[in-house]
């Protein structure tokens, strides 16, 4: 089916925010540091994989906050940090994000040792990084202890809201009732981080059309700094995906919620820095999303996190069903001094090229592309450049490929069509078990 057809028909695919996903990850023997090849300038993400609740949709790295555990995972942390010391030190860092789980679960003071390790390692790396970001949950969030984070460096907060409707927010297994939502983004205003990130979910269960407007109206009357919205993807592992309850939000209505999301901030003075996020910010509210989607190289610390150098992606001990089991291994690995890089994938010329589109398809510039891959991208894609035009999502200019609205509504459909065959065969089989 071609691209115009697959858009005629509402064809759904969940956020592309990687390339190659996951799926394609190999184990590696005998890998080493010394084998990647990293930006001058990176990103470095770090994984706190604890959690009050266990979200129905959820399907992220994670097991119940357990404070002894906690502690210890802290301690191994810290060692995986001092292992990367030599390259973060060679490094510039421009954007820092603690994720999660729940990150915000973190005492002060165990963040601060997080912190103190970071900057052991690379001693500028807040003075250099555009951003220090930390996730959490609304009932996680408590003055005295925002105000320390915010102490320590962190000047953006990622707060999940995903529906002020509460009825939806209690078949998601979440415990952030309206009250406890807005509550959270004041308390964040009044310590006056720099970047307050709210997301919103569509097609959470038990979601209308109605009820996603009625949130985004709810959040206006906020006035956070910047707003992700996405669409839910059924992931298998996940209560939603083993359970498949019927009445989930049909693809055609995922897309009328874009649309309104859309308008209404648009309405209300944000701009559209991305296909799914709105921002009040010059610099569009993630920096370490969109250095990423340009090549900058990202360093993934904790279990479950991943790598992205050049040639390679890779990923530490990691396990979809049994996150506290990963955890284990993740440990063990540190605590006994080697890494604990389990999987990964040496990418081709091709993936490489691929992964380039995908990454900057929203703006590309066809000569950068030509001079790095030495050939046109109309070559390289004839058939896929013929239909992004003719289907209108998107446009040329004098060296750039832009998509236009519709093309950053589809964008995701639209990254989906460059996938490899290699790829592409490994995600279908895997989508459908959804």
């Amino acid at each position: 089916m071609k691209l115009g057809e697959k858009i005629g028909s509402c064809e759904f695919q969940p956020e592309v925010y990687a390339y190659p996903t996951a799926r394609c990850y190999k184990r590696l023997e005998g890998f080493s540091i010394a084998q990647t090849e990293f930006t001058n300038e990176v990103n470095v993400y770090v994984h706190i994989p604890f959690c009050r609740q266990l979200c129905t949709f959820c399907g992220y790295l994670k097991t119940l906050n357990s404070e002894e555990l906690r502690r210890n995972y802290v301690s191994s942390l810290v060692r995986e940090i001092e292992m990367y010391a030599d390259i973060l030190g060679d490094k510039k860092v421009i954007s820092l994000d603690i994720g999660g789980g729940t990150p915000s679960l973190l005492q002060p003071n165990e963040l601060g040792e997080i912190m103190d390790a970071l900057k052991k390692a690379n001693r500028n790396m807040l003075g250099t990084a555009k951003e220090a970001s930390i996730e959490a949950t609304p009932e996680s969030v408590e003055y005295d202890k925002f105000k320390e984070f915010k102490a320590l460096g962190i000047n953006r907060v990622s707060i999940g809201i995903e529906s002020f409707a509460d009825g939806e927010i209690r078949m998601s297994g979440r415990h952030n009732l309206g009250n406890a939502s807005s509550n959270a983004i004041k308390t964040l205003k009044e310590i006056r981080f720099g970047n307050i990130v709210c997301d919103l979910m569509i097609g959470i269960e038990g979601q209308t059309t109605k009820t996603f407007s009625d949130s985004v109206d709810a959040l206006l009357g906020l006035d956070p700094d910047t707003v992700e919205v996405y669409a839910l993807g059924v992931i298998p592992s996940t209560v939603i995906g083993k359970r498949r309850p019927e009445g989930l939000m049909g693809n055609r209505q995922k897309y009328e919620c874009y649309e309104i999301a859309r308008k209404k901030f648009l309405e209300n003075g944000y701009f559209q820095s991305c296909h799914n996020r709105y921002s009040k910010l010059e610099d569009g509210g993630y920096v370490q999303e969109d250095a990423v989607f340009k090549g900058i190289s990202l360093i993934g610390l904790g279990a479950g996190a991943r790598s992205y150098a050049q040639n390679v992606h890779y990923r530490n001990a990691y396990d979809g069903l049994d996150g506290r089991a990963a955890i284990s291994r993740y440990m063990g690995k540190i605590n006994s001094n080697g890494l604990a890089v389990e999987t990964g994938i040496f990418l081709s010329e091709d993936e490489r090229m691929r992964r380039y589109v995908i990454g900057n398809i929203e703006s590309l510039d066809m000569r950068a592309f030509s001079r790095a891959f030495g050939i046109e991208f109309g070559n390289a894609f004839p058939e896929l450049y013929k239909e992004m035009l003719s289907s209108g999502c998107a446009y040329e200019t004098y060296n750039e490929l832009k998509l236009t609205q519709k093309g950053l509504l589809f964008r995701d459909l639209i990254a989906r069509q460059f996938f490899s065959s290699n790829v592409e065969a490994l995600e279908s089989v895997y989508r459908a078990t959804a």
